[in-house]
């Protein structure tokens, strides 16, 4: 029969009676990891061999920073098992617990110590080429090296003597520098690798000299094997949605590549584990906020009657004295304060194979991946779907005289598509990134894929316009503008284009503001009141204008900065 053990409980120190039971010592490995957005469930497993009767089980190396409170043991054995307690052991140990940050302080220790020997054989090197320099140049005689006199410089040797005493000098240091030179090279060297391996240990670096081991008392009635499985939380683990979108503008398709960015720095390695991503956060809060008693009541009469001035002093003390001393008591008892409230978002992901989508979404990554503890983030392709695009161009000419490709799509999927970054490609050639805000289905998806370059825009102040500025009429000061822009379209095909501007909005009933020219085809863009676009056919070939402005009038005796 097998029997399947599940127990949760809440830690607690236990006094066992370790003389009546057998103590096996065993490890755990690491065989399926849950990653949430700011931490992870790790699942591990022992295969255990148990004496009949009372078994004290230690499983060693468990994570020091692992949440003790989320830890769930079970397990499965052909016998009749029963687990009874739970302790959790800590083990100090001299050496550092992660074998690569081991490693990486080592190599960086060795490499200190060469560099080291460098400096001292440099430093050797330069004292043998003064001592040669001035032996030469000087009057040739020890005693004299340490003069500061002119004398012992070349300058004191007869004139004849000064070729032969520069070749000597040649030969001699030319080895020296030459020594010198690769002490040099090879300081270079080493301060780049020092430099590289510091980096490494910054991403994995825990310091950690603990572990934890955990206690379990079993039960057996007979000589069995267990296999024992525990579940618990750790921090350190985080995973974001990235995103390929690749605008295909022969077809008109977007293609969405749909990727996960993990990374951990938990302490302990993940080798060739089950992964699943999951949109819950263990550690948000899990209780709404409390709410109290929200009274409200007048001013009291005191200030009422009388001007706050009165007791405002220089420094304001006489103020904080009468609140802190009459208002606040009062308000104490009329009213409690209001909770502010948290504003809580969940991650959703959208994924290949969806496990589960009731309150949050949990999406399995495919095949088993290796992630060791801060090692650089890492990519997984989740899913790819292609989209049917609505492709046109738009401008902002009077800020930015060149035609973007958009491109309009509506997202369909089983869950909501998480927000995050996005690189943008077209035809194959990234263009640049954006971020992608979250999406249901069936909403829309504006993308921009950059310039198009077959597209040319001008822009210009419309020169059949006269440009009247400052001029005023009767009481009033009128201010005219006047634009014209051009599209030429290089393209064999047509396409459509929406050119933007902003025409100023009166915020006083004084200021009167016309709009002239060609009519705007929308106004109020994105509900923003002044912001106006037209919207144009491009027939291949062509050239379309547009001539637009607006005339602004107020009184002459105010001015209005900016315009």
């Amino acid at each position: 029969m097998i029997k399947l053990i599940g127990h949760s409980f809440i830690l607690t120190t236990l006094l066992m009676s370790v003389a009546e039971a057998a103590e096996i010592k065993t490890d755990s490995i690491i065989k399926a990891v849950t990653i949430y957005p700011n931490s992870a469930k790790v699942t591990r497993l022992s295969e255990i061999i148990l004496t009949a009767g009372s078994n004290d089980i230690i499983i060693d190396n468990l994570p020091i920073n692992l949440n003790v409170s989320s830890l769930r043991v079970s397990g499965e054995s052909v016998g009749d098992v029963s687990l009874g307690s739970v302790e959790f052991l800590t083990n100090i140990k001299r050496d550092l617990i992660q074998e690569k940050e081991r490693n990486l302080r080592q190599e960086i220790d060795d490499l200190r110590d060469e560099r080291k020997v460098i400096e001292d054989s440099l430093s050797r090197n330069q004292s043998q080429l003064e001592y040669i320099r001035k032996m030469v140049l000087g009057s040739g005689s020890p005693k004299q090296l340490d003069k500061k006199e002119s004398s012992g410089s070349y300058t004191s040797l007869p004139l004849e003597q000064w070729t032969q005493a520069w070749q000597t000098l040649e030969s001699a240091t030319a080895e020296v520098q030459k020594n010198i030179r690769s002490s040099h090279k090879s300081l270079k060297n080493i301060d780049s690798k020092i430099n590289k391996l510091n980096r490494e240990l910054r991403l994995v670096s825990v310091n950690q000299r603990e572990t934890r081991s955990a206690r379990l008392q079993i039960d057996s009635q007979e000589a069995t094997k267990l296999t024992l499985k525990l579940t618990y939380q750790i921090n350190g683990a985080r995973w974001s949605p990235v995103y390929d979108a690749d605008l295909n503008t022969t077809s008109g398709k977007i293609e969405l590549k749909t990727l996960a960015q993990i990374s951990q720095r938990t302490g302990e390695d993940w080798n060739s584990v089950d992964v699943t991503l999951s949109t819950l956060r263990p550690s948000a809060d899990t209780q709404l906020p409390p709410l109290n008693t929200w009274a409200i009541d007048f001013v009291p009469e005191f200030f009422a009657d009388h001007a706050m001035s009165d007791y405002i002093e220089d420094d304001g003390a006489a103020f904080t004295s009468i609140q802190n001393e009459v208002v606040a008591p009062m308000l104490q008892q009329k009213m409690a304060p209001a909770p502010v409230a948290r504003t809580k978002r969940e991650m959703h992901q959208v994924q290949s194979q969806v496990i589960s989508t009731d309150f949050s979404a949990e999406f399995k990554v495919p095949g088993r991946i290796s992630l060791s503890s801060g090692s650089n983030k890492r990519r997984f392709a989740l899913s790819s779907k292609n989209y049917k695009a609505n492709i046109h161009l738009a401008s902002v000419p009077r800020f930015d005289p060149r035609a973007m490709i958009l491109a309009k799509t509506k997202y369909h999927g089983e869950t909501p598509l998480l927000s995050g970054s996005l690189a943008l490609y077209r035809n194959g050639s990234f263009v640049g990134n954006t971020h992608l805000s979250q999406k249901q289905s069936g909403e829309e998806i504006k993308l921009s894929f950059g310039e198009d370059d077959k597209v040319k825009v001008k822009f210009l102040p419309d020169p059949d316009k006269k440009r009247k500025d400052g001029l005023l009429f009767g009481k009033k000061k009128v201010i005219e503008r006047h634009y014209k822009v051009s599209v030429t379209n290089n393209h064999d095909k047509p396409y459509l284009i929406s050119l933007f501007d902003t025409i100023p909005v009166a915020s006083d009933k004084e200021i009167k503001v016309i709009k002239t020219g060609d009519k705007p085809t929308k106004n109020k863009v994105d509900d923003k009141e002044g912001v106006v676009s037209w919207e144009r056919t491009l027939s291949p070939k062509k050239e379309v204008t547009i001539k637009y402005g607006y005339t602004v009038s107020y009184p002459e005796d105010k001015t209005i900065p900016g315009l």
